[in-house]
């Protein structure tokens, strides 16, 4: 199921046991002061303010768990895709070596041309297509992992 969907029913979830618990609770006319104001009866007997305080620690319980279990898989969720992150980065930097390497030998062959300049380039350019295509297959085995995925 989307996380997101999910979170949303948690979410109406929780409004809709905060609203019946709300309806539970009488109301009460108070005056204070000479003053009238409404607010929910305190429970009149042991039995029933344990109810209360168990319902209150059950949601409280709850509601840390959940966040626990979500904190946990999106913790696992960015590692893999740090871990991704980090493997294509090396690629990427021995990639850019190998570049360099190409670059430098192409950029010596045309600067001193010789006998064997050509022969070296050519390898050097030879050499670097060897490497991209084992470069695609370290690339295709770290697949950036989805970032949304928590």
């Amino acid at each position: 199921m989307n996380s997101v969907l999910w979170q949303g029913l948690f979410g109406v979830g929780c409004i809709g046991t905060g609203f019946l618990a709300g309806l539970s609770l009488s109301w009460r006319e108070y005056k204070l002061a000479g003053k009238k104001f409404n607010a929910p009866a305190l429970p009149k007997t042991d039995r029933q303010q344990a109810l209360v305080l168990v319902v209150v620690a059950l949601l409280s319980v709850v509601s840390v768990a959940y966040a626990g279990v979500e904190t946990a898989r999106q913790s696992g969720c960015n590692e893999d895709f740090k871990q991704s992150l980090v493997a294509r980065s090396a690629i990427a930097t021995e990639n850019q070596r190998h570049i360099d390497d190409l670059m430098g030998t192409v950029a010596d062959a045309i600067s001193n041309p010789g006998p064997d300049s050509r022969a070296h380039a050519q390898q050097a350019i030879l050499d670097y297509r060897t490497w991209a295509v084992q470069a695609e297959r370290e690339r295709a085995d770290h697949p950036i992992a989805d970032p949304q995925c928590g």
